[in-house]
């Protein structure tokens, strides 16, 4: 996947809440959810997924699956 210039000074754990906050209500923003994951690099991208597996108990490739699944 190709990235974007992604920022050095990030925070895994804001970007966490921010995709879990794109899940909540009624539908699921796909904007925000494209914004951040487009914006970060694979070794952030991997950090993010660490910290939202801790923050919140779930794994984040299946959540976003589901989310974005269209069912």
């Amino acid at each position: 996947m190709a990235t974007m210039l992604a920022p050095e000074d990030f925070s895994p754990d804001e970007d966490a809440m921010a995709l879990n906050k794109a899940f909540e209500g009624w539908g699921t923003d796909e904007k925000a959810i494209i914004w951040i994951l487009g914006h970060r690099n694979a070794d952030q991208r991997k950090q993010i997924r660490l910290a939202y597996q801790e923050i919140y108990l779930e794994d984040l490739n299946k959540k976003l699956k589901y989310e974005l699944s269209g069912d």
